[in-house]
């Protein structure tokens, strides 16, 4: 599975930061073409890692739920609040990393009370 999800990881991260690319080449807010790509590889290379950490780490259908209930609303919410306060870009990066902490300490804390807090 680890193969095929590097090599998936890979290609959507191509697709991704091409996509990337076009739609900053046609919105002409930057005068660098240089600049352009770089930004360009630089997403590439950040989703391509969040999509691989993300998918990795949800091996599991218990984890797919875990992940799948608190990432969305960790992300709504903060959203909202980013947007109410005028930082909508800080406010989606925030959601991210709350939902993942949030189900990792649902994780942590399923884990201990199944066997009894003993590893």
């Amino acid at each position: 599975m680890s193969k095929n999800l590097m090599a998936r990881s890979i290609v959507i991260a191509c697709a991704f930061g091409i996509i990337f690319l076009l739609i900053n080449l046609f919105n002409k807010h930057e005068s660098s073409i240089g600049m352009v790509i770089g930004k360009s590889i630089l997403a590439a290379l950040v989703f391509g890692l969040l999509y691989y950490t993300l998918f990795a780490l949800m091996n599991t259908p218990e984890r797919k739920i875990k992940f799948g209930v608190t990432i969305p609303i960790c992300m709504l919410l903060a959203i909202i609040i980013g947007a109410v306060l005028g930082a909508l870009k800080i406010g989606i990066i925030v959601g991210l990393i709350v939902g993942v902490l949030a189900a990792y300490i649902w994780e942590f804390i399923s884990s201990h009370q199944s066997n009894g807090g003993k590893r």
